[in-house]
């Protein structure tokens, strides 16, 4: 590789790198997104060398970047996450290049297909981790995501790439039908790698193409994005246009900013000092009309489930006093994230789970939370492989829950209603709330304690994320964050509170955030009733492409020598 190509390949790397990554919290430039992967798409179409080997740096270094919040956990997870996520860029480059050469079809119909598979592979597989797609870097521009109600957040991220991979096929046909080499072609200036990519492109986007595949061509390169734009720009200004939320329960959200360092190495003189921030906090909003107080995930240190007598411990009887004089001063119903213990013979099992009491003081009922995250709460293979159990920032291992439990909440003013809550990154699981919503629950609540990761952009992607479970399912919900962002969202997507002080600052602050829950009127959208038809979808047509791209060729080898 010449020097000058060398400079050329790096410096488009690099500026896909850093609008994907401004395009992104906290940074928080969405509108980038729509040109962000344009350097690296030319880089696929029409380098001759290390197109692969720079879709797995280029991966890396975004992954890196973004998922930097995760060494204040273990170094080691933050490597191998990157790592493993830095691959989906590699398998996009693979089969994008191979079936563009192959089958001679536009990047447009090609590339938005494989982006939104990928993603929505990477969402299930291996516990599944569905954080930085394309499309959640538009959770600000309401009128734009109101379409993830039919097709979830893959449809939003299919346009992104839609829009990217046109501009694409426009510039380089523009460099083709004057049949001269964009200058960010590989190869030495009039070598023959040099002509031969000049020869396909000329082939592929000149106007030299019959006149029936030259109109199909602008067909699918500017009017199918601009209709496909159009249509879910319609369908989000007529959604919000006819949009009018129902007031719901009053809830208040009880965040007390305690720094992970103490919580994780806590005595019992710290827990007791834990419960007694949140306890004095709650006790703070006495007088106000509160439907529903919530703490968040293990906030509450002792066991709420198990008589403080066979444990012998005094933070237990602490807690369960704290949780029965609450709801009985306060007059209102609780939701307590905490550590539930059940016995098992000899085995203690521990789940990560939330308590609900009524106003009188009783437990109702719990959730233990489902979608557990691997090498943070449980160890996989920890059996067949027990160093792994290193890289566990617990001592112990919890257990999943195996059912979505419904909690009744009665009103002051608006009647009764039914919720659900998920714990710490469930909410980033659409399958999850879809079942919840499916089930019956009237908006959704979520508990996390994001102090693992201080005040980083991890508070930031997290809550973003969130939008589009409200927006798939219309469905209102709220949060309760340790260390921040509580907030509230509304079924349109809108984060319209959240719990900050009077500098502006949001993250690692403490206080309470009271608000309404907004509701729709209560219906099933295509999305809640379907899930991921459409991410389904793309990945047929994915894979159907790679059949007919190998059914061609004959082999896996990479066409026309441009491997």
């Amino acid at each position: 590789m010449s020097k000058t190509n060398f400079i050329k390949l790096l410096t488009l790397s690099f500026l896909t790198i850093l609008l994907l990554c401004l395009s992104f919290p906290p940074a928080d430039l969405g509108y980038l997104a729509w040109i962000a992967l344009i350097p690296w798409f030319v880089l696929i179409i029409t380098e001759e060398k290390y197109v692969y080997l720079n879709a797995l740096f280029l991966g890396a270094v975004f992954f890196f970047i973004q998922l930097s919040w995760l060494r204040h956990v273990a170094v080691i997870a933050w490597v191998l996450l990157g790592l493993y996520c830095s691959a989906y860029f590699l398998a996009f480059a693979f089969c994008t290049r191979f079936i563009i050469f192959k089958l001679k079809w536009p990047l447009v119909v090609i590339a938005p297909c494989i982006w939104a598979t990928f993603e929505f592979i990477r969402s299930f597989l291996l516990s599944g981790f569905p954080w930085f797609f394309i499309g959640h870097t538009q959770y600000q521009y309401l009128p734009v995501i109101q379409v993830a109600d039919i097709t979830g957040v893959y449809g939003i991220s299919f346009i992104l790439v839609m829009v990217n991979a046109a501009i694409v096929d426009l510039i380089i046909r523009s460099f083709a039908s004057r049949k001269i080499s964009p200058p960010y072609v590989g190869g030495e200036k009039g070598g023959g790698k040099n002509v031969s990519k000049r020869v396909f492109l000329a082939e592929q986007y000149s106007q030299c193409q019959p006149p029936g595949r030259r109109l199909i061509f602008f067909g699918l390169t500017c009017v199918l994005p601009a209709v496909l734009l159009t249509a879910a720009l319609f369908y989000g200004y007529s959604w919000l246009g006819h949009y009018k939320p129902l007031e719901g329960p009053a809830v208040c959200m009880v965040q007390g900013n305690i720094p992970q360092d103490l919580k994780f190495e806590s005595t019992e003189e710290d827990q007791i000092q834990i419960l007694k921030k949140y306890s004095d906090l709650s006790l703070g909003t006495k007088g106000a009309q509160i439907d529903l107080l919530v703490w968040p995930e293990t906030m509450m240190p002792g066991l709420l489930n198990i008589d403080p007598e066979l444990t012998g411990r005094k933070i237990d009887v602490l807690s369960q006093l704290t949780a029965i004089q609450l709801a009985q001063e306060l007059n209102t119903n609780l939701l307590l994230g905490g550590i539930a213990l059940a016995l098992a013979g000899e085995e203690q099992i521990y789940f990560n789970s939330v308590y609900y009491y009524n106003r009188v003081g009783k437990l109702l009922d719990r959730y233990d939370k489902i979608h557990l995250v691997p090498f943070g709460e449980f160890t996989p293979l920890k059996k067949y492989f027990p160093f792994l159990a290193n890289l566990v920032p617990y001592e112990i291992g919890l257990t999943p829950g195996q059912r979505r439990t419904l909690f009744p909440v009665d009103t002051h003013e608006n009647g009764n209603f039914t919720f659900g809550a998920s714990i710490c990154y469930e909410d980033t699981v659409p399958s999850l709330i879809r079942r919840f919503k499916k089930d019956g629950a009237d908006f959704m609540l979520n508990v996390t304690n994001d102090g693992w990761f201080r005040d980083s952009a991890e508070l930031d992607q997290h809550l973003a994320i969130m939008v589009f479970r409200a927006i798939e399912n219309r469905i209102g919900m709220a949060r309760a964050a340790n260390t921040g962002i509580s907030s509230f969202i509304s079924p349109d997507g809108a984060i319209y509170d959240r719990l900050s002080d009077r500098t502006g600052k949001y993250r690692e602050i403490s206080g309470t955030l009271t608000n309404r829950i907004r509701l729709v009127e209560k219906y099933n959208p295509l999305y809640t009733l379907c899930g991921d038809w459409f991410a389904i979808l793309c990945t047929a047509a994915t894979g159907i492409m790679l059949f007919l791209a190998i059914f061609k060729s004959g082999s896996f080898a990479a066409g026309g020598g441009l491997t």
